[in-house]
């Protein structure tokens, strides 16, 4: 009988006092969960509003949360955010770390959620393009094309694809203007046929347009035309993160059109963003512009300070891309033993670490040089360049001039500089001719299409069906860059 008793006080007391425990624990998960998503919407808003610090903060917050509880989702978006705000930063090793994180424990997340995948790889083609990794970047971009075809609605398909073609033609900036061009006629292309209700964000198309018009040298009132669109779009959102780039481009155009007064005025603009988004490149692109600007405008006081701030910054910031660099490389030479079952022998491994130095020690004393002549900063770069194969660089510009006057000796002395090439492409096809090899060294040496028409007197449209000829003989995929073929041949 009293064991009976005990069973009822039992089921009296104990079963619900657990059951509030219970509840309580469910309802504090759920309010732990609701706090996640709203540190990560924050985080957002942080990174729209040029504040990757303010970024970086509320995500590792939320990161906190999530493991806490052990919401993988959070951790998985808060871990993303993260590696958002420190490429934002500038701080692309460490971005690499957190994106190497996630896709070491969270590749079931990743591939069943189409958007988070699309902008994962985004980051690390990212990454790659800033520490100069030009051929990993390409890689990791056109994947997002693929990512692209998954998409559940028309609408969405047309906006990765946008997006993924824009980040292609950042890749050939102020190295193939023809490939730029290329796929921003692409961009524009998907924007006349997307007519969903979310908008398609064409700063980043604006920008990239206006870069090719201002680097090319081809039409500065076109340039003028697109950042002055670009601008319009800044001026109507205020929390547009396009402003930096956007002056920044602005002060590029006016001091090219010598209007150094005014240059200087968007300059200082975008030096303010610059410092609040802590963006180091952006800076020591703009102290380089400024000093240009005062050396034009002859305040030597002026240039002096803006040459030094410019060469301490790029010292610095030369420092942390070595160990960028070095991350970089070993997140590539992961992807390679991961693809390949991990059977890498350690010679192979020890040629990834070599490679990785090379392309450090290039990266350190390869500069950005937009433009500007006869100053101490170009000094101090041509002294980094002369340690380059001179040997190389001589027969280079020896074929220029030859090329550029059409002269007969331009195939042979072609063969002699480039013998490896000259092989490869008669293995591939032997029956092609001088004049066809002419025109594979012009592709080699990366001549535009109207400058080859200029070398050789034809118009640019024969240039192209040329291309269109060599593209069939050599079995060139038409998805294929073929300035990018003849570099890696």
């Amino acid at each position: 009988m009293e064991k009976k008793a005990w069973n009822i006080i039992l089921k009296i007391v104990f079963i619900p006092v657990f059951i509030f425990f219970l509840t309580s624990n469910i309802k504090a998960a759920s309010g732990n969960i609701k706090e996640v998503d709203s540190l990560l919407n924050l985080a957002k808003t942080a990174l729209d509003t040029q504040n990757p610090a303010q970024t970086i903060f509320l995500a590792k917050k939320a990161l906190l949360y999530s493991e806490k509880i052990g919401n993988k989702e959070g951790i998985a978006k808060s871990n993303l955010w993260i590696a958002l705000g420190l490429c934002n930063a500038g701080n692309y090793p460490e971005s690499i770390v957190y994106i190497n994180k996630l896709g070491k424990n969270y590749n079931d997340y990743i591939a069943e959620n189409l958007d988070f995948r699309f902008k994962l790889t985004d980051l690390a083609g990212r990454n790659y393009l800033a520490l100069g990794f030009r051929r990993q970047a390409i890689a990791e971009f056109k994947k997002e094309l693929t990512i692209a075809d998954l998409g559940s609605t028309q609408n969405e398909k047309l906006e990765m694809l946008s997006y993924a073609n824009v980040q292609l033609s950042a890749c050939y900036e102020n190295y193939k203007p023809d490939s730029v061009i290329y796929y921003l006629n692409k961009v524009k292309a998907i924007h006349k046929n997307y007519h969903g209700p979310r908008h398609i964000n064409k700063t980043v198309l604006y920008f990239n347009l206006a870069n090719y018009y201002l680097y090319s040298g081809k039409r500065i009132d076109s340039a003028t035309y697109y950042n002055e669109q670009l601008l319009k779009i800044i001026k109507a959102n205020p929390f547009d993160n396009f402003k930096c780039s956007g002056f920044i481009q602005k002060a590029e155009i006016l001091y090219s059109q010598k209007k150094y007064e005014e240059s200087l005025e968007y300059g200082f603009k975008a030096l303010a963003f610059a410092k609040n988004k802590r963006s180091v490149e952006d800076r020591i692109f703009l102290y380089k512009l400024l000093a240009d600007n005062y050396r034009a405008l002859k305040k030597n006081d002026d240039e002096l300070f803006y040459v030094n701030k410019y060469i301490s910054t790029k010292d610095s910031l030369a420092k942390a891309s070595a160990a960028g660099v070095q991350i970089s490389a070993d997140r590539i030479s992961g992807e390679i033993v991961s693809s390949k079952n991990k059977s890498l022998n350690r010679k192979l491994l020890l040629g990834i670490l070599i490679l990785a130095a090379i392309i450090g020690i290039a990266i350190i004393r390869i500069k950005r040089i937009k433009k500007g002549k006869n100053s101490i900063i170009d000094l101090k770069e041509n002294q980094i360049n002369k340690l380059q194969d001179t040997r190389l660089g001589k027969a280079r510009e020896e074929l220029i001039i030859l090329a550029k006057k059409d002269a007969p000796e331009f195939t042979m002395k072609f063969k002699e500089a480039y013998p490896e090439l000259n092989e490869k492409l008669i293995q591939i096809q032997p029956n092609l001719v001088n004049t066809e090899i002419a025109f594979c060294a012009y592709l080699k040496l990366n001549f535009t299409t109207k400058e080859i028409a200029t070398f050789i007197g034809v118009t640019p449209r024969a240039v192209q069906i040329r291309k269109n000829r060599i593209r069939k003989k050599l079995n060139i995929p038409s998805d294929e860059d073929i300035y990018l073929w003849m570099d890696v041949l």
